[in-house]
């Protein structure tokens, strides 16, 4: 083998490497948001009434910020129809305790908020599962999550 086959080769495997390089770069930058809901939770000393609140938290573990601009409750009536994104339940979060949206989201921030449960909700929590999304300036799609319920996900006593 000669040397200007070999420093073909050099140059041919480190053109590849460097494309490869670039497309994981460009795919993995950006915002990435970390989004968790729990149901449930009471507040310590409770508020009048002992109300339940939906607990939401959202945290960009990414490379940029981003900002957030809405939160929303779904349901889905089978795995084929959350593919698809055809929702049984629509429903937008517009009253909530936290920073109000929009609200930038810097890189290693979190933001976090609490909804107090009502009927309608705690129906939806009771019946089926129920999807928390956030939404945010950079994607097209929002970021859900399954919504956690300790009451359905605690072991059952004999």
């Amino acid at each position: 083998m000669t040397a200007t086959v070999l420093a073909a080769w050099i140059g041919a495997c480190s053109g590849v490497g460097s494309l490869l390089w670039n497309v994981y770069t460009k795919l993995t930058s950006g915002p990435k948001l970390r989004v968790t809901a729990f149901a449930g939770m009471v507040m310590m000393p409770p508020p009048p009434n002992n109300p339940n609140f939906l607990k939401m938290t959202v945290q960009n573990v990414g490379t940029a910020p981003t900002t957030l601009t809405n939160l929303s409750l779904h349901t889905y009536g089978s795995r084929w129809a959350k593919f698809k994104n055809r929702a049984t339940v629509n429903a937008v979060l517009n009253h909530y305790q936290g920073a109000q949206l929009p609200h930038k989201l810097e890189v290693g921030a979190e933001w976090s908020g609490l909804m107090e449960h009502d009927e309608k909700f705690n129906g939806w929590l009771g019946s089926e599962t129920l999807w928390f999304a956030v939404h945010h300036s950079f994607s097209k799609k929002p970021t859900q999550v399954r919504i956690f319920n300790p009451v359905l996900s605690a072991p059952k006593h004999r």
